[in-house]
């Protein structure tokens, strides 16, 4: 068994609701994880259940081949802070500070009091009358605070203006690089944060529409555009790049596909007046968002 996390036929429905179906899914262990996908498609909710802030409606989720419910202990090995997290209405910052070490046994201390003067955190604020932003910021004190083996991080950047992403994503891998650990970070900024990441989980309709290492993620999605006809009958003879995303605009239309194409694709495309330029990895997410396309 392969370590970090592995979902093995994971569910997750609420009545008739279902948010995840049958997710055979590993997380390797000592990688930053890009969980990415549109809102409604299960990233929070998976997150919850790989943290056991919930339980599956069947499935198991393994920690290093071990199932959770086998080794209670298990559970100072993760950390989920959300951004809307509850804490006792009395409790200021200082006052989480002083606690969360009691469920991290590898707490940064010293880490802990660089973020909070970086973020300028107020410590004697009740948590209650932070603004999004610095609630955020909180979050991401303890997440990286913590050390655990698995840390979880949801949208970590709400409220944070650009000069604190940057502050997030440069203590993000300081902190991983002084301990590397396993890193599930969800996001919509999907090409800022890009450059963090080392592997990438595409969630589409509670079903994983990619998982790839971030090189082949970005290579994969590529722009065709030119005659409409002309595009229509290549991508019909070219059965092994499916449309994801269509655009038309008079006699020109636009599709995002998969790459890559082979020389003699390459070719073809350029006899049939076909332009084809990359897509980011923002372009992909939002094409397989669009689509009921999975990438094997």
């Amino acid at each position: 068994m392969t370590g970090g996390i592995s979902l093995i036929g994971l569910t997750k429905a609420y009545g008739d609701h279902t948010v995840l179906d049958d997710l055979h899914l590993t997380f390797e262990s000592g990688k930053i994880h890009g969980l990415l996908g549109a809102n409604g498609t299960g990233k929070t909710t998976l997150m919850s259940l790989m943290s056991r802030h919930t339980f599956p409606t069947s499935g198991r989720v393994l920690l290093d081949g071990r199932d959770f419910g086998e080794d209670p202990g298990q559970a100072q090995r993760l950390c989920f802070i959300r951004e809307n997290q509850l804490y006792n209405d009395a409790f200021k910052v200082r006052d989480v500070l002083r606690i969360a070490p009691d469920f991290y046994p590898d707490w940064d201390a010293a880490t802990t009091a660089r973020l909070v003067d970086r973020f300028r955190l107020p410590p004697a604020t009740v948590v209650k009358k932070l603004s999004r932003g610095q609630r955020s910021a909180l979050a991401i004190v303890l997440a990286l605070g913590s050390r655990a083996d698995f840390t979880f991080l949801d949208e970590p950047y709400l409220g944070l203006d650009p000069g604190a992403r940057e502050t997030f994503y440069e203590e993000l891998i300081r902190s991983y690089g002084a301990q590397p650990r396993t890193i599930i970070m969800s996001t919509h900024l999907v090409d800022e944060a890009a450059p963090l990441l080392e592997e990438v989980v595409v969630l589409n309709q509670g079903r994983v529409a990619l998982q790839a290492p971030l090189e082949e993620a970005e290579a994969l999605a590529l722009t065709l555009s030119g005659p409409t006809t002309s595009l229509d009958r290549w991508l019909q003879e070219h059965p092994d790049h499916p449309s994801l995303t269509r655009r038309t605009l008079g006699p020109t239309a636009t599709v995002t596909t998969l790459g890559p194409l082979s020389d003699a694709e390459s070719a073809s495309a350029s006899q049939a007046q076909l332009r084809v330029t990359s897509t980011s990895l923002q372009g992909l997410v939002a094409a397989l968002g669009n689509s009921n396309h999975e990438v094997a």
